[in-house]
């Protein structure tokens, strides 16, 4: 039998000037819990930068040259299939809720990733009002058979974004969903996990190695510059929250060995602290080996999720660092990003959302 563990026993409101210090999350989240439940509104997955919804490679030839439905749907599929959010979406359909994987362009700027979101999930709300219940779309089912088909009101959306993800996110609530009449849906949350909503120092460390190097700066996708610590200051003062949504966000960090993928980018971040701003560096240095603990934090603040790396968040955790720990230190994995997201979806619905 799955053991039962308390995930969200306090959160912290990082605008307000508290004194307790953020909650810590060391192995709740190692099994998954006996019972969930989904949450109301359909959730939206985003993705982060150079991200994806389901990345193909190798395509797979028609070799038989039939053009039915069967053989076309063939000629879609890859020899090798990687999904950005491996497991997660089936996770949380098994739960009840309805669940969409939006594709933005990968390396885009935030103005045009938002775009390209707000397309996405019009288009599909837009769908489900016209082919499903309204209590279906709200997971309740058999209470009310009525439709969204012929009226105003939008279908209300959750989004669980990773990384630039939710900087797409906060731009697509704040700057496009609000100036516009009419929309298929309206934003009822946001959770971000290990968004630079204050700059990545990768991303000033690259920038800083281009400098005035003109080719290497065309070479350079927009957004590196645009997920600077200076960049982002600037964001924050132009894309203000819309007091209508929730918002909440997680954080990660880890100690890097050299198996690790992201040592070298740890290595990367823990100097660009240091450099700028020594005066905190020991409370700063914590990160996921591209965002640090600090940048991560927006709205209400749920915890620091310990020993878990930037594509662990998302279910790409590194076999090979899982194998070492168990052969060399008899340690098992303390992180299941699954119960992450099932414990996300399961705090929404206990706030109606």
């Amino acid at each position: 039998m799955l053991r039962t563990v308390r995930y969200y026993s306090k959160v912290i409101n990082i605008k307000d000037k508290g004194e307790k210090a953020a909650r810590v999350i060391r192995s709740e989240f190692s099994t998954l819990k006996e019972h969930y439940d989904a949450p109301k509104y359909p959730i939206v997955l985003c993705h982060g930068f150079s991200g994806f919804d389901r990345l193909g490679l190798f395509p797979l030839p028609n070799l038989l040259n039939d053009t039915t439905k069967k053989t076309k749907e063939l000629t879609e599929k890859s020899l090798i299939e990687l999904d950005y959010w491996y497991g997660i979406k089936e996770a949380l359909e098994k739960l009840g809720s309805t669940v969409f994987i939006a594709k933005v362009p990968a390396f885009g700027d935030i103005k045009s990733r938002a775009i390209s979101l707000d397309k996405f999930i019009e288009k599909k709300c837009k769908n489900l009002r016209e082919t499903e219940s309204k209590s279906s779309i709200y997971n309740k089912p058999n209470e009310d058979e009525s439709t969204f088909k012929d009226k105003q009101e939008p279908i209300k959306v959750n989004l669980i974004s990773h990384s630039m993800g939710g900087l797409d996110s906060r731009y697509l609530i704040s700057k496009i969903h609000n100036n516009k009449e009419n929309g298929n849906y309206k934003v009822a949350s946001l959770t971000t996990i290990s968004t630079p909503h204050h700059g990545s120092e990768c991303a000033d460390f690259i920038v800083d190695l281009i400098g005035k190097n003109q080719i290497l700066k065309q070479l350079c996708p927009p957004s590196i510059f645009q997920l600077t610590t200076s960049h982002m200051k600037k964001f924050n003062e132009l894309v203000q929250d819309d007091p209508t949504v929730q918002y909440f966000s997680f954080g990660a960090r880890f100690n890097p060995r050299w198996y690790n993928l992201f040592s070298l980018t740890w290595l990367v971040m823990k100097y660009k602290i240091e450099q700028e701003q020594a005066d905190k560096f020991r409370q700063l240095i914590d990160n996921d080996g591209l965002v640090s603990v600090e940048s991560s934090k927006w709205g209400q603040y749920i915890a620091t999720l310990d020993e878990v790396d930037h594509l662990d968040l998302i279910n790409w955790t590194n076999k090979a660092r899982s194998v070492f720990d168990k052969v060399m230190f008899a340690q098992t994995p303390n992180f299941n990003p699954i119960a992450l997201y099932l414990e996300i979806a399961d705090q929404l619905s206990k706030k109606n959302l």
